[in-house]
């Protein structure tokens, strides 16, 4: 099974026979399962908006107008909830229902962007509203609707991406989001995360990377053991 392209030219892609073949009892083959999860968020994700923002900024130096906003906020709220799953080794979010988390969707997205991430609750811990309301508003909206809910807009802002990730309308249910600097804090929490796992200073973080890659690779480590 094709997982991502590899960033080695001899490796070609990444596939699951590379991930079934590390015992990750070295911190060798740890670094080798790093570079396979970073290529495939690279390649699924950050990539992906990499270009899009690149057409997006040429686009609208000829006609002022922007376009991929929408489309590039969809694949930061996948990359949320794909991170979400990593933290807490989930085989995806539903699994969150079960013991021992016993979560809803809804509690299990907000807990992750108030308690769980690294640098997402920099922002939202102080601001519980507004992580309910980015999930009910951004990410579902996006996901189920085609659309944001209630007031909510997405703004790409032409600065560096260094203000305010988001306003809390007056509404007290809706966001105005600033693309550019919500997206660098997604970035940073990526790589938060990375520089975590390999320093494997938080205990359990690379046993749900683990499982999840596991998942990922339909691979029953403890079968094949």
């Amino acid at each position: 099974m094709w997982i991502a392209p590899s960033r080695h030219p001899e490796i070609g892609n990444w596939e699951d026979d590379h991930w079934k073949a590390l015992t990750l009892d070295s911190e060798s083959d740890w670094e080798t399962a790093f570079e396979i999860f970073e290529d495939r968020i690279n390649y699924r994700y950050l990539d992906a908006i990499r270009v899009l923002q690149a057409n997006d900024d040429a686009h609208y130096r000829d006609y002022c107008q922007r376009r991929f906003g929408f489309a590039m906020m969809a694949l930061d709220c996948l990359l949320i909830e794909t991170l979400a799953q990593f933290y807490d080794g989930l085989q995806d979010s539903d699994e969150a229902r079960k013991p021992p988390l016993q979560l809803n969707n809804a509690q299990f997205y907000t807990r992750f962007l108030t308690q769980r991430s690294f640098v997402l609750k920099t922002v939202f811990a102080p601001k519980p509203k507004a992580a309910c309301a980015f999930y009910r508003t951004i990410r579902c909206g996006i996901l189920h609707q085609a659309e944001t809910k209630e007031l909510s807009i997405i703004r790409y802002t032409d600065d560096e991406g260094t203000g305010e990730p988001f306003d809390l309308l007056d509404d007290g249910k809706s966001l105005r989001i600033h693309w550019k600097a919500f997206h660098n804090l997604i970035k940073r929490e990526f790589g938060a995360y990375c520089m975590h796992l390999s320093a494997d200073d938080i205990p359990d973080l690379r046993r749900g990377f683990k499982r999840k890659m596991d998942f990922i690779c339909r691979y029953d480590r403890e079968a094949a053991t």
